[in-house]
């Protein structure tokens, strides 16, 4: 009798531990899934910041692409004529000041030159795919000449780059170049300005 009364005991003891250890294990699978999932949250975000930055990469890289075209533009034996709608400043007319904004940047129909802006090739890679969702595309301004009084204001506190030209001995004009990409994904805008002396 005594035997069969502790032999009862003892199982319905088991029965309470085993409720117990489910109950503990299913808190300890909760924790865990709460881990996983804050770290693929974590990792997720991780991703999205690398993929943006390696599209700004890309579009810095376009556009100084566009700039190296614009180079090639101004180093050739005769200029084309300048108009504005053309992408060509002279040093009278008023460039385009939001060099972030997407629409000072849009491409006429059908690409091209035109709506104030140049556009540079297309960059491709080994397997002659784009390597950009648009064109890059720049403007060049002519700057204001030697000794102008408006030549103090013209860009990025260079003012007057003529007039230090003159001091060193140097002859040319001096063209402000900005260039643009929009990057692999169209949505990574960067610009880059630059000054250009064409020898005379």
């Amino acid at each position: 009798m005594v035997n069969s009364l502790n032999e009862r005991n003892f199982s319905g003891l088991g029965n309470y531990q085993r409720g117990a250890a489910l109950l503990v294990s299913l808190v300890i699978l909760l924790v865990l899934t709460v881990l996983a999932l804050s770290s693929m949250q974590g990792t997720s975000l991780q991703e999205r910041m690398v993929s943006s930055q390696r599209d700004a990469q890309i579009a810095l890289e376009g556009a100084e692409f566009a700039l190296q075209e614009a180079e090639t533009v101004l180093s050739g034996g005769t200029l084309p004529t300048f108009q504005p709608s053309n992408g060509f400043y002279d040093e009278d007319d008023p460039a385009p000041v939001a060099v972030l904004d997407h629409a000072t940047w849009a491409a006429p129909s059908g690409g091209g030159h035109g709506n104030g802006t140049r556009q540079a090739p297309m960059p491709k890679d080994e397997d002659g795919n784009d390597l950009l969702a648009a064109n890059p595309r720049y403007f060049i301004k002519a700057t204001p000449a030697t000794g102008a009084a408006s030549s103090a204001g013209f860009g990025l506190g260079v003012g007057a780059a003529g007039d230090s030209m003159q001091q060193s001995g140097l002859s040319g004009t001096v063209y402000r170049v900005v260039a643009f990409s929009s990057g692999a994904s169209g949505q990574a805008g960067r610009a880059i300005e630059a000054y250009v002396v064409r020898a005379d």
